[in-house]
């Protein structure tokens, strides 16, 4: 037996682990591309695969900021790097500009 090219909401919600009010609103919103039917939302193996991918690829471009510990999904909040000699470890912009801090906390930056 095939399996089916599309899914239903449900299916998707049980398939990711996930409930399913928010794979609904992740399909109304349109971030999860979905087919409606009448009342019905169904979304292809096909775009569920490439969202999913799409996902990771953002959660893999991030990082955490040496000095706060916040996650970030793009590497673009994290520009700057630690000025002490030999350490690349990533720091936040709003570390950066808003509490200037220069150095990871491990080389004695800290949040003020």
């Amino acid at each position: 037996m095939s399996e089916k090219e599309f899914l239903s909401l449900e299916e998707v919600a049980e398939m990711l682990g996930v409930t399913y009010q928010l794979v609904y609103k992740l399909a109304r919103s349109g971030e999860i591309p979905a087919v409606r039917l009448g009342k019905l939302y169904r979304v292809s193996r096909a775009d569920l695969a490439e969202y999913l991918e799409s996902k990771k690829r953002e959660t893999q471009g991030g990082g955490t900021c040496s000095v706060c510990g916040e996650v970030y999904r793009s590497r673009q909040s994290l520009q700057h790097v630690c000025q002490e000699d030999g350490c690349n470890e990533a720091i936040c912009n709003d570390c950066w500009t808003r509490r200037g801090v220069r150095k990871c906390i491990e080389h004695g930056g800290a949040v003020k």
